[in-house]
């Protein structure tokens, strides 16, 4: 057992920008995931952890969960519990995400709030608490930020979103001058027809030197059954999902694959009341 913890600990620091620990804050939700996270330009309840733009579409109060094994090591996961409320002045939400172990973890707290601003502009905003844990005694690190995104329609068609998740760039720690990255992404999503879109993003992280490509396809079926394909230019190359939207529920798998790691399932629930 202890074997394995020093691999995962080693996987953790060795391995940065393949993991959430490593500063590459991975858009989250199995309906991403399903299309390679390219999530910038999308609407719905799952955007409270990417784009919190998207979420200013939300007319019903609704919840979810969700959990990723990153490269089916339990050790390596990410659960994730969010909640949003539409009000007459926006929507409000709040969401935890958890990623790791008892011998190391990250913490992530966010306040959320996204508005519509007319037919063609939605803003989201969310303030987040960070920390992250090193178990055996060593303690932990603290600190607050804040996410920013906006979306517009400029087409009935076509979505244009930008985010940009810790700008200030907030210090973890005086040794070695240790700060939590900046992550800008711009994104198009393209609804083709009803049953049928496209979407694709471009990251820079300030963590990672390479601009990461990431693109997808979803059809859905009568609006209840969804499949998914993605790609990226980065680590993680292919991804496939599928989803199923029963009156106010909506269950969706899907699948990440790393180029030398292997695959990382993730799965997500939301109800909307």
């Amino acid at each position: 057992m202890k074997t394995l913890q020093h691999i995962i600990l080693i996987a953790i620091f060795l391995l940065p920008s393949a993991l959430f620990a490593g500063g590459n804050l991975f858009p989250l939700g199995a309906r991403n995931a399903g299309i390679c996270r390219s999530s910038t330009a999308l609407t719905g309840f799952w955007n409270i952890l990417n784009n919190q733009a998207g979420l200013a579409t939300l007319k019903n109060p609704a919840a979810g969960i969700s959990y990723e094994s990153k490269f089916s090591l339990n050790q390596l996961s990410n659960k994730t519990v969010a909640i949003a409320y539409p009000t007459g002045a926006g929507v409000l939400g709040i969401d935890f995400n958890h990623f790791g172990y008892q011998q190391y973890n990250e913490m992530k707290v966010g306040l959320v709030y996204a508005r519509a601003f007319g037919k063609y502009l939605r803003i989201g905003l969310q303030l987040d608490y960070l920390q992250t844990t090193l178990g055996q005694g060593y303690g932990s690190k603290k600190n607050i930020t804040f996410e920013l995104g906006v979306q517009s329609d400029i087409s009935n068609e076509v979505t244009l979103g930008a985010y940009v998740y810790n700008p200030i760039r907030v210090k973890f720690s005086d040794y070695a001058d240790e700060r939590v990255p900046a992550i800008i992404r711009f994104g198009l999503t393209w609804h083709f027809s009803e049953s049928f879109l496209a979407t694709v993003e471009a990251e820079k992280s300030s963590f990672y030197p390479k601009v990461i490509i990431r693109g997808g396809l979803e059809y859905s079926l009568k609006k209840k059954f969804f499949m998914r394909t993605g790609f990226s230019s980065g680590e993680e190359v292919f991804a496939i999902g599928f989803g199923i939207h029963i009156k106010r529920m909506q269950f969706d798998i899907a699948a990440i694959m790393h180029q030398t790691l292997g695959f990382s399932p993730q799965a997500s629930l939301s109800y909307a009341f």
